[in-house]
């Protein structure tokens, strides 16, 4: 495991074939502390994951609150596809957050 996991940029370090995902998510009115709280659950099953190399959640401050801006890395598209197929992903992202979310958008790359 490297320190991405612990305070790090989780890009630090990438390589070619590695996977990256970028996702912005969106909190209902009054859903931020929920999706925040269950999101940290989420953060730290997701690392650790054999495949994950990097997994971090930005989350904005002040009233609004605004969005949330996760950036992930994998070793490559068999381990993200690990990630989406898990326990925790399923149960507490999709089955939990998600139905807490106005908008939620994801960006998956490969590093070149």
């Amino acid at each position: 495991m490297d320190d991405t996991h612990a305070n790090g940029w989780p890009l630090a370090g990438a390589r070619p074939g590695q996977i990256v995902v970028i996702a912005r998510w969106t909190p209902a009115p009054g859903s931020h502390d929920e999706v925040r709280a269950t999101l940290a659950d989420l953060v730290g099953a997701s690392r650790a994951e054999p495949g994950c190399l990097g997994y971090q959640a930005f989350h904005p401050d002040g009233p609004g609150r605004g969005d949330i801006v996760l950036v992930e890395r994998y070793t490559d598209r068999e381990a993200l596809d690990a990630h989406r197929g898990s326990v925790h992903f399923r149960s507490l992202a999709l089955e939990r957050i998600v139905p807490l979310l106005l908008d939620r958008q994801a960006v998956v790359t490969t590093v070149s």
